[in-house]
């Protein structure tokens, strides 16, 4: 038998606090600011952020603490309606890697924390640069240029050049990131001196999550990410190489298609800046794409570059758009738990089940920007709390795997172990599978209640088109309600070990008893037997963040050999 184990840092604790701190400054403020339409919401939102983070440095002196907290709080900001792929969640991670690099160059000292907050501040502007860039194309630059140079002609001050000009005009994100840093400090300070005299009257209070990351339905598809990724690409080179108005056509078409297939792309084409915005650059284009001209003033290459500019645009946010969707397909969340983020996914879960409360709890953004130090001092004092019921939440996740080669015998062998069990007095409930075969090959799947022995066929090779397909299998709509039904929390009552055969590629995508098996895991008190083949173990593991647990192969052991391992793992 192979005993599984995965610890959890407890540096992942400690980001989900502060990226949960730091989402709920985001979603509360920014939803704020998105609901007035005030200008330069972004750089007041880094300016609190920064605040922030740098306060916590002064107590929580963990390495990579920083970029960790950074990337729950862009996922946390998914939530926010203002919140699009490329825009605030991009930046918010941008502005926490740098300011984790100046900390690890310079050190956690006053140094260390002023360079990171005016390297995180200036990157604002490198952020909304990079993505005028990306949405526009590089004629913007070309264009914003000459504008430049017509602006200062008009002035009488040709001897700035344009540079010159962007690097004067954009310190003033120097001088709020130096700002930043010294609040963040004090702050810090003030925390760490007049916490043991802070006495919080409210509750810590946290909410059960769903999977945060893969949604119910089955809309996201692999196929149709990488799709939209091709396709971007594609029409972007064909609008340099060839016409504009190939380019327009397909354009028009994809958006057609991305708002009947997500709906969710419709809401920037109902916005009157977004288009106001096109014509301005469309406008300027044609006015000083070739620097500008008395005589003629707009000049045919303008206009076309403009209009290209515009195209691009609006292929680039409804790309988008539509590949943020696709993003939420179950088979990323299994991709990057092999690459080792399994941690990640539940310091999420918990970041946002603490969410509700800080938003309930916190003051109204009115009431935070008039006071925004006593805010940020708060929330630090708040910190300790939320980490001791982070601390408290069921973190490690434990079950028993039966895995063997396909058609191996598993469900045979789990068919004994459970015979064993109920003979010692453990209860067993769940559902095992049975199949029948057809030229030596199986046909046809039943799952069949343990504890009434009710069956019921849940897949066969012989099903209809409007049936859930997977590989040679159709699957059941009836039996897979049967079986959810069986693993009902309400249904399974007190019970010693729960059953499941068996779970496998269905699952991996987030169907099957996907759903079934997470409203399991919410609670200590059920000790699961999981059947699954042996190609998909670490699969499974990871896709349900399973820390700790026995993986038996039943080539090696017989299920009385495994009993007494059982029982240990039943009273540890």
């Amino acid at each position: 038998m192979q005993i599984y184990k995965k610890k959890f840092k407890d540096i992942w604790l400690k980001a989900a606090v502060l990226g949960s701190l730091w989402g709920s400054i985001e979603i509360i403020i920014g939803s704020f600011f998105h609901n007035i339409r005030l200008p330069m919401a972004g750089t007041i939102l880094a300016v609190l952020g920064i605040s922030l983070i740098t306060a916590f440095g002064q107590t929580w002196k963990d390495k990579g603490l920083f970029w960790r907290a950074g990337l729950i709080c862009a996922v946390m900001k998914s939530v926010s309606p203002s919140a699009i792929l490329i825009g605030p969640m991009t930046g918010i991670l941008f502005e926490a890697l740098l300011f984790e690099l100046a900390v690890f160059l310079f050190g956690r000292n006053i140094l260390g924390y002023v360079l990171g907050a005016v390297f995180a501040l200036y990157s604002v502007v490198i952020h909304k640069v990079m993505a005028l860039i990306i949405i526009y194309g590089f004629d913007l630059v070309r264009i914003t240029e000459n504008f430049y140079f017509f602006i200062i002609k008009q002035l009488n001050i040709e001897n700035l050049s344009f540079i010159q000009a962007f690097f004067t005009m954009s310190s003033i994100y120097i001088l709020l990131g130096l700002i930043a840093s010294a609040v963040g400090i004090i702050i810090g300070k003030k925390a760490v001196t007049s916490r043991q005299a802070y006495i919080n009257n409210a509750e810590i209070t946290l909410s059960k999550n769903k999977d945060v990351v893969s949604p119910g339905g089955n809309n996201s598809s692999l196929i149709m990410l990488f799709a939209h990724l091709i396709f971007i690409i594609l029409v972007l080179t064909l609008t340099n190489m060839f016409s504009l108005a190939l380019a327009f056509g397909l354009t028009l078409l994809y958006s057609i298609f991305a708002i009947i297939k997500y709906k969710r792309p419709l809401r920037y084409f109902k916005r009157p800046w977004f288009w106001i915005q096109i014509f301005l650059f469309i406008v300027i284009s044609a006015l000083f794409y070739d620097g500008f001209n008395k005589e003629t003033y707009f000049t045919s290459e303008g206009i076309a570059a403009g209009l290209k500019m515009g195209v691009r645009a609006v292929l680039i946010v409804i790309g988008f758009s539509a590949v943020s969707s696709e993003l939420r397909n179950p088979l990323i969340k299994v991709l990057l738990y092999r690459r080792g983020f399994w941690q990640f996914y539940i310091a999420l879960s918990l970041a946002f089940s603490v969410l509700p409360h800080l938003i309930k709890n916190s003051a109204r953004p009115k009431k935070i920007l008039k006071s925004p130090l006593k805010f940020l001092v708060g929330n630090i004092y708040d910190a300790e709390l939320i980490l001791e019921e982070f601390k408290k939440k069921k973190i490690y996740t434990e079950v028993i795997i039966i895995t063997g080669k396909k058609q191996g015998g598993k469900t045979t062998y789990v068919q004994s172990l459970i015979e064993i069990l109920q003979n010692k007095g453990y209860t067993v409930k769940g559902f095992s599978a049975k199949g029948k075969f057809k030229d030596n090959v199986h046909s046809e799947f039943y799952i069949s209640d343990i504890q009434t022995d009710e069956s019921i066929m849940i897949c066969n090779t012989e099903g209809t088109e409007d049936q859930k397909r997977i590989g040679r299998f159709y699957f059941n709509e009836e039996g897979l309600n049967f079986g959810k039904n069986i693993l009902k929390p309400e249904k399974l009552g007190q019970t010693d070990f729960v059953v499941i055969d068996e779970i496998g590629p269905f699952e991996l995508k987030g169907r099957g008893w996907t759903e079934s098996i997470e409203k399991l895991l919410e609670h200590d008190d059920y000790k699961m037997i999981w059947v699954v083949r042996e190609k998909l173990v670490y699969d499974i593991l990871r896709r349900f963040g399973i820390t700790k647990g026995i993986i038996v192969d039943i080539k090696k052991y017989l299920p009385e050999d495994i009993i007494d391992e059982l029982t240990k793992f039943m009273h540890p």
